[in-house]
């Protein structure tokens, strides 16, 4: 819901643009989207590999166990990006 609204609010006026910039400035607030983010991309990546799953590929207990750390690691470098573009 805090990401929904601070794409509403920003494309809404320069105004209602103004504020969000305001308050996206507030390292609590930028904790809190890295932390729904990081949440978002480990939920998109653990969904492709459930998926690729799905379609025969990596059902064995090795490979399972490779593409989950896969993931793991997958979803860290990109929460690190993400760390390093918002702060």
């Amino acid at each position: 819901p805090l990401l929904l609204w601070v794409l509403d609010a920003s494309l809404f006026s320069e105004n209602s643009f103004d504020t969000v910039q305001s308050v996206m400035s507030s390292a609590a607030v930028k904790l809190l989207v890295w932390l729904c983010m990081t949440a978002l991309i480990y939920h998109l990546f653990a969904g492709i590999r459930h998926l690729l799953m799905d379609t025969g590929w990596g059902e064995s207990l090795p490979s399972a166990r490779r593409s989950g750390k896969i993931v793991f690691v997958a979803t860290v470098v990109v929460m690190i990006l993400l760390g390093i573009w918002l702060w």
